[in-house]
């Protein structure tokens, strides 16, 4: 199965990597304005996001969103066995290049998640039915674990909705998926 995974991960990120800026900008605002207007995202006490980088669908104007609408927002820090926690941030300035240059947040305000948190969840590729597949550190996978009740949303664009995926006993499921075309689950 790590082979396929593998095999797979290859095949969606060089998919994902050929998208033109231009159709790239115009999936990043469908997305956001989904992501936006989702009753659990507006009615959350705390959002878990994430910083994306490179080619991933864009969280930024997500972030900036979030700050701008005084919601409580906190991104992960990577720390040693492949464990990850989330921190407060109230401003961008709050980040900077971490574990793999991704931006972490320098606060030292842990987040306090409740029933009523959610967490964005990034991934390579979904299904319908939640199935995620992601790249391949397993952090989510981790994190999730220890918090069953968090609500998580998998955000990607359209194509990144795939009928199925290889699933393995510690994949976690996620509940709700948001693209740029419509809500998928």
């Amino acid at each position: 199965m790590h082979v396929e995974k593998r095999l797979l991960r290859q095949k969606l990120r060089l998919q994902r990597s050929q998208i033109s800026s231009e159709t790239r900008k115009a999936k990043d605002q469908l997305l956001f304005q989904n992501l936006i207007h989702e009753p659990a995202v507006l009615n959350a006490d705390l959002i878990l996001a994430y910083a994306s980088c490179n080619d991933e669908p864009d969280t930024w104007q997500f972030i900036r969103w979030a700050l701008e609408q005084k919601k409580n927002i906190a991104l992960p820090k990577c720390g040693q066995n492949r464990q990850m926690q989330f921190f407060v941030i109230t401003r961008l300035e709050d980040l900077q290049a971490g574990a793999h240059d991704i931006p972490e947040p320098v606060t030292s305000q842990k987040a306090v998640i409740t029933t009523q948190s959610v967490c964005i969840v990034p991934g390579l590729a979904f299904t319908k039915t939640g199935i995620r597949l992601g790249q391949g550190g397993g952090y989510y996978d981790r994190f999730l674990k220890q918090y069953p009740d968090l609500y998580t949303i998998g955000i990607g664009y359209d194509f990144m909705i795939q009928n199925t995926l290889p699933c393995e006993l510690h994949d976690c499921l996620i509940q709700k998926i948001i693209t740029d075309v419509t809500e998928e689950t």
